[in-house]
């Protein structure tokens, strides 16, 4: 009796699990996660504090007055790595963002434009879920952030550059076998050393910004993720 159960049912448990087992090929996503990885973002940028503030209400220091805030503008990034496994990308990053200065300035010249180039190393682990990716990617890298004054020389500007760290959240979703499209958003926080004025061809150099400094801050780029696998 127990052997023409066991007869029944082996039989039975086998077609069960390969119908199971093709139900699951059936419902997964047809994409590549392997290969070559490419990816851009496009969005907007903003100031995150750090040695310097995003805001100055009325601040005087060294017969200079300052007031207002250094807003968010125009961001984008681009990368290109190796997808490793569907759960790790590696690779490099550059970024872009832009500051909008809005400040009213007493005693010495306001800004006209700012910015900050960065590039990384990264490392991204991925926990891909059906046809969605969830990363979060990390590594060391440079950049350089420029506060150009206006009224002045051509290149008189505010700066400062050196190391800083990437942490970058990202959720993508799979539209097609080798493309997907999401959003990020770049954490650049810098570590910079010292904080330099070019005034005249002169340049002077210090190691922390005084009070009325909207240079030496951290930055976030956030928007639009497009991407996708080659080779």
């Amino acid at each position: 009796m127990h052997r023409s159960i066991v007869r029944v049912a082996l039989p039975a448990l086998a077609l069960a699990s390969g119908l199971a087992l093709t139900q699951t090929a059936e419902a997964k996503p047809n994409v590549t996660r392997r290969g070559g990885q490419w990816g851009v973002m496009l969005g907007g940028s903003a100031c995150i504090p750090g040695q310097s503030k995003c805001r100055r209400d009325d601040i005087q220091d060294g017969g200079i007055t300052i007031d207002g805030k250094t807003k968010p503008s125009f961001g984008l990034g681009a990368e290109l790595g190796y997808r490793l496994k569907p759960w790790m990308y590696i690779g490099a990053q550059y970024n872009l963002g832009f500051f909008n200065t809005e400040y009213e300035i007493t005693g010495a010249n306001g800004y006209k434009r700012a910015y900050q180039h960065s590039i990384y190393g990264v490392v991204r682990p991925i926990l891909p879920v059906w046809r969605f990716d969830f990363g979060l990617g990390v590594g060391p890298g440079f950049s350089r952030q420029a506060f150009t004054v206006s009224g002045g020389g051509k290149k008189d500007k505010d700066y400062s550059q050196g190391f800083s760290f990437l942490i970058s959240p990202s959720i993508d979703i799979w539209v097609a076998r080798r493309i997907f499209i999401g959003a990020k958003v770049d954490l650049l926080l810098n570590g910079h050393g010292k904080l330099c004025r070019d005034r005249d061809n002169t340049t002077t150099c210090q190691k922390r910004p005084a009070d009325r400094d909207i240079a030496m801050v951290h930055q976030t780029i956030f928007g639009l993720h497009i991407g996708g696998t080659f080779l």
